[in-house]
């Protein structure tokens, strides 16, 4: 079960944006949408092989309070750890019963 003490790191949800370039065209930002305290736990960390290559990837949970605004995130969104300015996939936001905390399934590439 999740506490408000558990929650020690500062997280920024983001979304990817169309931004004017100012010369008629324009570009792809993530911009945050907001901010959460966060509890964050590995899942699991693995190698395979691509392309030739060794790929590592980590797959993580992070618990947050829920709020509405999780409501609209979706699997193109990101997540970055304000502290340690990692950033991380979302695949999933699954709330609790009584929507009082929402745990987010992220991945990295990075190991």
């Amino acid at each position: 079960m999740t506490t408000a003490g558990d929650l020690r790191e500062n997280v920024e949800l983001l979304k990817q944006v169309s931004v004017s370039d100012g010369a008629g065209g324009s570009t792809t930002e993530w911009v945050a949408q907001f901010q959460a305290r966060a509890a964050i736990k590995v899942l699991k960390a693995g190698e395979t092989v691509l392309a030739g290559r060794l790929q590592g990837t980590q797959t993580l949970v992070i618990t947050v309070r829920w709020q509405s605004a999780l409501a609209e995130v979706e699997g193109t969104w990101r997540l970055r750890n304000v502290r340690t300015d990692s950033e991380y996939n979302i695949r999933a936001v699954t709330p609790d019963t009584r929507k009082a905390f929402a745990d987010i399934l992220c991945e990295t590439d990075e190991l």
